[in-house]
C-alpha cells in the first residue's frame, strides 16, 4: 500500500472517528444528568460523578483526531476506550440487566433496549480507527493554535457538562426518569392516583412482562406487609394478558393502577422503579432491583 493511499485512509478514518466522538460528547453533555444516571445503575454511587471525565476524554479524542494531531496514539487510545466502555457495558447487561448504554442520549432513540446494536456500533468503530493507525509519523504539526482549538472547545463541552449536572449533585435523582425535577414527577404521579401529603407511599412503576420487575415484586409487598408505609401504589403498563397471568401467579394484595406506555415513558425510561415518598417528597428512588425494606429497618434499629 503506497504512502498516499495510507495517508488518505487515515484522513477519513479519524474524520469519521473524530466526529463521532465529538457528537457523542456534546449530545451527553448537553444532558449530562441523564448520563451520569445511567452510570449510577452499574453500582455504587460515585460511578455518577463519571460522566463529565467520559464526556471529557471524548471531546478531546475527537477535537486531536479532527485537528490531526498526534493520530495514531489517538486511534490507539480510541479502541481501548471503546473496548474498555463495551467491556462495561456488557457487565451492565449480563449482570443488571441494563439495556441502554447512554452513549448518544435520546438521539438515537431506535438504539434503546438493543444491546447488540450497540456492540455493532463499537465494533465497527473499531474497524472505522484502524486505517488512523497508519498515520506516517512526522507530518504532525501540533502548535499552539490547535492547542488552543482544542481547550476552548473542551473547556465549552465541559462547562455545559457541569450546567447539566448541577441538578443531579444538588437533588439526586433515580436513574433514566425523564422529568425536570421530582416535584414535576410528583405532578405526574398525582394524576395517575392522587397521593395524600398526609400519607407516605411507596410507588412501584413496572411492566408485567418485565423479568426483573416480577423479580423484585415480593420485596415490593414487603413494604404494606411490614407498615413502612401506609399504601403501596402499584402502577403498571397496561397489558390485559400478561396482567391476568400476573394477577394469577403473583396474587398482588392491592389492585394495580394501569397506564399506557406513552404515559408510563413520560414518568421514565427503565422499569422497574420504586419511590419512596413521604409527604409529597420523593425521599429515596431505586431502579432495576428493589431492596427489601427489612434491609432499611434492620439499619434504622443498629442505629
Amino acid at each position: 500500500m503506497s504512502a498516499a493511499t495510507k495517508r488518505t485512509l487515515s484522513t477519513v478514518s479519524s474524520t469519521l472517528l473524530g466526529l463521532v466522538f465529538l457528537l457523542s460528547s456534546v449530545v451527553k453533555a448537553w444532558d449530562a444528568e441523564s448520563f451520569a444516571d445511567t452510570l449510577l445503575q452499574y453500582g455504587p454511587h460515585w460511578m455518577g460523578a463519571g460522566a463529565p471525565v467520559v464526556i471529557v476524554i471524548e471531546a478531546i479524542l475527537g477535537m486531536m483526531l479532527l485537528l490531526r494531531v498526534r493520530v495514531r496514539d489517538c486511534a490507539i487510545g480510541s479502541c481501548v476506550f471503546l473496548v474498555s466502555v463495551s467491556a462495561v457495558f456488557a457487565y451492565g447487561v449480563l449482570a443488571k440487566g441494563i439495556t441502554d448504554c447512554g452513549c448518544f442520549g435520546q438521539l438515537f432513540p431506535w438504539m434503546n433496549g438493543k444491546p447488540y446494536l450497540v456492540f455493532l456500533r463499537n465494533t465497527l468503530l473499531v474497524g472505522i480507527s484502524i486505517p488512523a493507525w497508519f498515520r506516517l509519523s512526522g507530518k504532525e504539526c501540533f502548535g499552539w493554535p490547535k492547542m488552543i482549538v482544542i481547550l476552548l472547545v473542551t473547556a465549552a463541552i465541559a462547562f455545559i457538562s457541569g450546567l447539566s449536572m448541577h441538578r443531579s449533585y444538588r437533588l439526586p435523582k433515580w436513574s433514566s426518569v425523564r422529568t425536570d425535577s421530582r416535584s414535576e414527577t410528583m405532578r405526574k404521579l398525582q394524576s395517575v392516583c392522587p397521593l395524600s401529603a398526609d400519607s407516605s407511599y411507596y410507588v412501584y412503576l413496572f411492566s408485567f412482562t418485565c423479568p426483573h420487575c416480577l423479580n423484585s415484586f415480593a420485596n415490593v409487598q414487603q413494604y404494606g406487609r411490614l407498615h413502612v408505609v401506609d399504601r403501596v401504589v402499584y402502577i403498571a403498563v397496561s397489558d390485559e394478558e400478561a396482567q391476568a397471568r400476573f394477577e394469577r401467579i403473583y396474587q398482588p394484595e392491592d389492585s394495580i393502577i394501569t397506564i399506557s406506555k406513552q404515559e408510563m415513558a413520560q414518568i421514565t425510561g427503565q422499569l422497574p422503579v420504586g419511590l419512596l415518598i413521604k409527604g409529597n417528597t420523593i425521599e429515596r428512588s431505586e431502579v432495576s432491583f428493589i431492596l427489601s425494606p427489612g434491609i432499611f429497618i434492620e439499619n434504622e434499629t443498629e442505629k
